[in-house]
């Protein structure tokens, strides 16, 4: 961060800004000092040129007068140019400056310069010209000096009278070099062809005259925009080249060079029509003529985006006092993010890059750091939302910023501000994106030398990223099938195999919508408390009015509709290896254990201790926050099922026939955003009849969240005791809700980004080991939203601590793992300790196996860790199994021995013998 603060003040930014005074806090401190080294040396070889130099003609070919402060629109290049004006010809101003600027000794004086305002180019046209308007500011000045002279001088009056002699005398050049005056005599004619050679030595003289009639050294002319004046621009360019390059006069331009040489360009190709010279042959001579009239070393650029954006930032009232006021701690980065904080609640964040919410524009960013300042806070003092700054901020977000994107994607932008359609909004956005990633030939390339199904336990994951792209964009999905998750996996997928900026800056604007959407309704649903997290239609109100039949969502709310069944879309085994992340789990042997069982202990009590009910409960409960859904084996096993479904898998209440389902270790995120609903799915289990189950009875629903309600020990009454204290609206879920649900894009992607860069940290241990280092790694990267910020008694004061995501329900979820992590391991690996007892060889197919491995061998003798890893490739083992396996290898073959064929054979029957006990257990 940069040490130095820079002052913004309330109400300069909508005009030209001259600072006369606190120069140190500003912004162009090192451009005026730049410009103050270029006019000093500028002016001491001028006026140290000798006098026959002076009188030539060409002095452009020996200096440049030009000082060019050079920037884009509303970078302040104006701004600082009128006040490095003010610098040199204000006589406090100067003293002012010269606390803070380094002035070159003998570094000219107010009193020596005459300035003529600055020259605005919107007047320049093809009646009045460059020189015209500079003739009659100088005739202006003279008249005024004139009028106030009440004792003229001989000597003054002798002045006035050449001065006004010289000044017909270059009108009259003027307008015979604009072809505006007509001559019948032949002589006068003749002499008139000499205008163009004589007007620069008759202006230079009009010059000296003026300056020493006004009792002045140097002529100052600062002209704004010289490159805004497309039709004449080429043509005042060429008079400040060839009749404006004096000794006694310095010329200020605010110009952005680029479009000068644009402008210069299409003057030359429109005058070589019909020939074979370039658009690239005009441009190129126009950069050569841009750099002749612009000197480099005469060049002051304006400061860069990046350089402003380290700024330590102050903002203050017009009339208070830079040096008194407190030093503000962020810089102007982080005050932008802040600001809109602390004024809309919507969040951005400056991570590895400055957030593309910032605005490039130093004047954009002055309006938005304006607009939001003023604002009051997004939570007033009671707590209640105000609207205002959310919608001030949308203004400029679909005013100002979306320019940035492609005139398509501008469309698309208006469109999805206003879809309103949260059912089908992430299959919208999913098509239209995936269609623009075509149209710009963004490759899509599989990574055909890496095995997605590979076994193999590398330190990063080695599948391919690929499959999952093309199974989210397929256009046969269901559109009420495509989650918030697949939305962000298709964004940062393309995110992170393209630089193109119109791609980068579309899916900017889509993570910033749908953080805005999200946002609003969290607000919806912790406004109306538990009456929105689970919407219960009242069946008597609904027969009043007409309306659709679309009971399906009568208890999702908006939250859990945009989000669509899960935040998090991934390739199995990319977030924890040995594809321990997503997985299928065996759900017949989970509701047998473990649901009905629960229902018998609710039945009859006496039946059941304490400690077995609370085990029961808590379990029935893990897996309803765990399994995103459950359905037939055929269907499980489909990897795309969950998206080509016709009606949304994730809303489904699971049936009691369901044998298979999908565990997930993020999917707890997406069930607290309705966790009476997570838990509602297992409803038709936990039925007295679940054949005849059915949603439209009261006694039938609700059972595992009313049994959980009810026990203190269950993970939901666990959960209602998060962040307890910080609310007193008598919502037990509000915290909760507030600590677990992700209602920021850019809070997801860091969990998702976090989790795929701690791999390596996944790869060892038990499933619900994995689980706990991942958690870790989330819960670690302590993600702070922005504190409000006030200035008090020249310093910062954080007046709110309380947007700190701790994701504390991991913490209760840690625990359940802990406390019961055998026997979840032993659900979670049953499927596999199944298919591998069926694959478990026999001794003599094992005996076989392995000899058929010994005389494969060509290379004896052979280490004995070699031989042990060959043994190891042959067995049906899993990874756990072969470990132990080659604990009776180790007993066998040392690893630094050398073993000749022989003796392995010898050893054979140990070897089957070692295998089979371990083939044992895994049966037992």
């Amino acid at each position: 961060m940069n040490e130095r603060t820079i002052v913004f003040r309330q109400g300069e930014e909508n005009g030209i800004v001259v600072e006369r005074d606190n120069f140190a806090h500003s912004i162009f401190l090192n451009q005026y000092q730049q410009a103050i080294n270029i006019f000093h040396s500028q002016w001491t070889m001028q006026k140290n040129m000798p006098t026959s130099l002076q009188a030539n003609c060409c002095l452009d070919n020996l200096f440049s007068n030009v000082i060019a402060f050079c920037g884009d629109r509303g970078e302040g290049k104006t701004s600082c140019m009128s006040s490095f004006a003010t610098i040199l010809t204000d006589r406090d101003v100067q003293a002012k400056a010269k606390t803070v600027l380094k002035l070159p000794e003998g570094f000219i004086a107010p009193d020596e310069v005459e300035w003529l305002d600055t020259i605005d180019p919107s007047f320049f046209d093809t009646t009045h010209n460059l020189l015209e308007l500079l003739l009659g500011r100088m005739y202006a000045k003279v008249a005024e000096v004139n009028r106030s002279s009440n004792n003229q001088e001989c000597y003054q009056a002798h002045t006035l009278r050449i001065l006004k002699e010289q000044f017909h005398k270059v009108k009259k050049d003027v307008s015979l070099v604009e072809n505006k005056g007509i001559n019948y005599d032949a002589l006068e004619e003749i002499s008139d062809l000499a205008a163009g050679v004589n007007l620069r030595a008759d202006l230079r003289k009009l010059i000296d005259c003026y300056l020493k009639y006004m009792g002045k050294k140097c002529l100052l002319i600062c002209i704004d925009d010289l490159d805004l004046n497309i039709s004449e621009g080429y043509k005042m360019a060429e008079m400040l080249r060839k009749y404006l390059v004096c000794p006694q006069c310095v010329i200020l331009v605010a110009v952005k060079v680029e479009q000068l040489v644009d402008v210069i360009a299409t003057t030359h190709m429109n005058e070589v029509k019909n020939t074979k010279i370039t658009w690239d042959d005009c441009l190129l001579m126009a950069q050569k003529y841009v750099t002749k009239l612009l000197s480099r070393g005469n060049r002051v650029a304006m400061p860069t985006f990046a350089e402003i954006c380290e700024y330590r930032l102050q903002i203050a009232d017009l009339d208070d006092n830079a040096d008194d006021l407190g030093i503000n701690e962020i810089t102007v980065k982080e005050r932008v993010v802040q600001l809109i904080f602390q004024k809309t609640g919507y969040v951005f964040y400056n991570a590895r890059y400055i957030s593309p919410i910032v605005p490039k524009n130093l004047r954009e960013l002055r309006h938005l750091l304006s607009s939001l300042e003023v604002l009051p806070d997004a939570k007033e003092a009671d707590g209640k939302d105000n609207e205002i700054g959310r919608e001030v901020f949308k203004e400029y977000f679909f005013g100002t910023w979306v320019l940035k994107l492609s005139n398509k994607d501008q469309k698309f932008a208006h469109q999805l501000a206003s879809y309103d359609n949260l059912t089908t909004l992430n299959a919208f956005v999913i098509e239209y994106f995936a269609n623009r990633v075509k149209e710009e030939k963004i490759e899509i390339r599989t990574q055909s030398n890496k095995k997605a199904d590979s076994d193999e336990d590398s330190e990063i994951y080695t599948g391919d990223y690929v499959p999952l792209y093309i199974e989210i964009t397929n256009r046969t999905n269901t559109s009420t099938n495509i989650s918030l998750g697949d939305v962000m996996y298709v964004l940062w997928f393309v995110n992170t195999i393209t630089v193109n900026e119109d791609i980068q800056n579309l899916i900017f604007f889509i993570k910033a919508i749908y953080s805005i959407r999200l946002y609003g309704c969290y607000n919806e649903i912790t406004a109306d408390k538990d009456k929105s997290l689970f919407t219960e239609v009242d069946d008597a109100k609904s027969h009043i009015s007409i309306h659709k039949s679309d009971h399906m969502y009568d208890r999702i709310n908006r939250i859990q509709r945009i989000v669509n069944g899960s935040y998090f879309s991934y390739p199995s085994g990319a977030l924890l290896s040995n594809k321990r992340d997503n997985f299928i789990v065996d759900f017949k042997k989970v509701r047998e254990d473990l649901f009905d069982k629960l229902k018998q202990a609710v039945k009859d009590s006496t039946k059941c201790k304490k400690e077995e009910f609370v085990f029961l409960l808590n379990m029935c409960e893990y897996f309803a926050l765990y399994i995103t859904y459950a359905s037939t084996q055929t269907n499980v096993e489909q990897s795309n099922f969950c998206r080509t479904a016709k009606t949304p898998t994730f809303l489904g209440v699971h049936s009691h026939t369901a044998n298979r389902a999908i565990f997930d270790f993020l999917n707890p995120f997406y069930a607290i955003t309705n966790i009476k609903y997570a838990y509602h799915r297992f409803d038709e289990i936990l039925s007295d009849n679940p054949k005849k189950y059915g949603e439209n009875n009261i006694e039938e629903q609700n059972k595992l969240y009313n049994i959980a309600l009810q026990e203190e020990n269950s993970i939901l009454s666990q959960l209602k005791t998060i962040r307890s204290k910080d609310y007193d609206d008598g919502w037990d879920m509000h915290g909760c809700i507030s600590d677990a649900v992700i209602r920021v894009i850019d809070v997801q992607w860091a969990i998702f980004e976090e989790l795929l860069r701690q791999y390596k940290t996944h790869r060892t241990g038990e499933i619900v080991e994995k689980i706990r280092l991942a958690y870790k790694d989330i819960q670690d990267l302590q993600i702070t939203l922005y504190p409000k910020i006030n200035i008090k008694n020249n310093k910062v004061v954080h007046t709110s601590q309380a947007h700190q995501l701790e994701f504390e329900f991991l913490d209760i979820l840690q625990r359940i793992n802990k406390e019961y992590g055998s026997k979840i391991e032993e659900y979670l690996t049953s499927l596999e300790i199944q298919s591998m007892i069926k694959q478990i060889q026999t001794p003599i197919q094992f005996a076989g196996a392995l000899s058929q491995k010994i005389m494969s061998i060509r290379s004896w003798p052979i280490k004995g860790n070699t031989l042990r890893k060959k043994i190891l490739d042959i067995s049906c083992l899993s990874k756990e199994y072969k470990n132990l396996f080659d604990l009776t290898l180790r007993d066998i073959f040392k690893n630094g021995m050398m073993y000749v064929q022989e003796e392995v054979e010898h050893k054979q029957t140990n070897v089957v013998a070692g295998y089979m006990l371990v083939a044992q257990k895994i049966k037992s």
